[in-house]
């Protein structure tokens, strides 16, 4: 089990699948700040909202075993939202950075408490940024309803909803299913979108749309809405990057290789590893030397007793610097920066080779 800040992986949620599990817990976290691992965001116009870490009372996930017995609620951490914002299309979104999903389940009880305008709030996943992304919400106007997002604006007429009542002040499951172009949105348990038609297996209803095909997951809501999240976790098929396989490939190729990372900036700040054999190293930070690689195309080197490692800059076949390469080889008597930058080289054109645009390592 490897705990990393507010969520936890956990491997093997599906029977005779390879899956992983996210458990958001964000009882880890600092009360009054953001979690970790998020960002704040804003479909439409306006600032982000404040998204926030709390203490709030809560009923168990499970109900009691008789009707009679009382249900105990206790305090716990809670996502809390509320924006100062009260123009319909003013809609905060808080995106989780640290995975992009494809396959999965996605799961969280949520409790809308107010707003001035239509209070709704739900979940948003396979999202590309703030403005292009699915989104299943609920209204406690009583309604649920799946839309796209795109280019910022909400094709609510290309949606699927369907009516229910969604009180204030009350604790719900919302959960959305995503496998391929099919997509799944229950409530409580009950499967809502699409709606059940008379005579069809449920097991055969989903909505298809090929619109997103993999991206973020996260927290929606709209205006002011005010509205409280727990027991958020993401069960899923992990995604092997396409770099991390060339990456993998490459360093069993070579035996004289003793080191092989990709570096490439991701978001503002310095580059980031995102491919190395191994992949505890995914995500770690570079320096100004891979930040320099990927700005200027210049080349490092560095010779140690026994091994040379070398810096230079991977290009995409149209000749654009997609990343940096690092890599540490076994050195021999008598090598000089030339040979070393030569052998590396050989590495390099063998990734480049598998690389066809910018947007296969960026991804």
């Amino acid at each position: 089990m490897l705990k990393v800040c507010a969520w936890i992986i956990l491997a093997g949620w599906a029977a005779g699948a390879r899956g992983e599990r996210i458990d958001f817990d964000w009882s880890k976290d600092a009360t009054g700040k953001c979690p970790p691992g998020f960002a704040s965001l804003v479909t439409g116009p306006g600032k982000p909202a404040e998204w926030t870490v709390i203490e709030l009372e809560v009923p168990p996930l499970l109900a009691p075993l008789s009707p009679n017995a009382r249900a105990s609620v206790t305090k716990r951490a809670v996502l809390a939202v509320q924006s100062l914002n009260v123009a319909a299309e003013h809609c905060p979104v808080l995106l989780f950075k640290n995975e992009i999903f494809t396959d999965f389940t996605l799961t969280t009880r949520l409790k809308i408490a107010g707003g001035i305008v239509e209070p709704m709030a739900g979940v948003v996943f396979r999202a590309q940024d703030e403005s292009n992304y699915y989104v299943a919400r609920a209204s406690t106007a009583g309604n649920l309803l799946w839309y796209r997002v795109v280019g910022g604006k909400a094709y609510d007429m290309l949606g699927v909803g369907v009516k229910v009542a969604i009180p204030k002040d009350e604790w719900m499951e919302l959960r959305v299913e995503c496998a391929g172009s099919r997509i799944r949105c229950y409530l409580d348990g009950k499967l809502m979108i699409p709606p059940a038609q008379a005579g069809a297996p449920t097991e055969n209803l989903a909505i298809n749309d090929t619109t997103f095909s993999s991206g973020k997951i996260g927290f929606w809501t709209k205006a002011d809405t005010r509205c409280y999240f727990v027991d958020a976790q993401a069960q899923y098929t992990p995604k092997v990057p396409f770099v991390q396989e060339v990456v993998t490939e490459v360093a069993r190729k070579y035996p004289a290789i003793q080191g092989l990372k990709i570096y490439a900036n991701r978001s503002a700040g310095s580059p980031v590893i995102i491919g190395a054999p191994d992949e505890h190293d995914l995500g770690t930070a570079g320096g100004k030397v891979e930040a320099d690689t990927i700005a200027r195309g210049s080349i490092y080197y560095l010779k140690t007793r026994k091994a040379v490692e070398v810096t230079l800059p991977l290009r995409d076949r149209n000749g654009d610097i997609a990343a940096a390469l690092w890599v540490r080889m076994r050195s021999f008597p008598g090598e000089t920066q030339a040979t070393a930058v030569n052998r590396a080289t050989v590495v390099k054109k063998e990734i480049e080779e598998r690389i066809a645009t910018l947007q296969e390592v960026t991804e």
